[in-house]
């Protein structure tokens, strides 16, 4: 669980900081139990691109995306009309 909260963390930031959300909109997070994993999806408002992920930790950005690709098993994005989903997946431990 320690991962999956730092990567809600992570990804709540980036809604707050670098999408439409920040402009008085809305973050969702929503997650569930998928039995061998647990499954989160990030909602906001949309916005601009993504940058890259960065395994730079002296980089200004994409850091917080770079702990994402590392500690999940699958993880991705799409955008539509009605905002951005970021989800990811994090295998329980044996």
């Amino acid at each position: 669980m320690d991962d999956v909260t730092l990567l809600v963390s992570e990804l709540v930031t980036n809604s707050v900081v670098h999408s439409r959300s920040r402009d008085g909109g809305r973050v969702t997070v929503a997650m569930a139990d998928c039995h061998d994993m647990i499954h989160v999806d990030v909602v906001d408002d949309g916005g601009e691109a993504f940058g890259p992920v960065s395994d730079d930790m002296l980089a200004e950005n994409g850091r917080g995306l770079f702990l994402v690709q590392q500690l999940s098993r699958e993880w991705g994005t799409h955008e539509d009309s009605a905002g951005r989903v970021v989800w990811f997946q994090v295998a329980y431990k044996a």
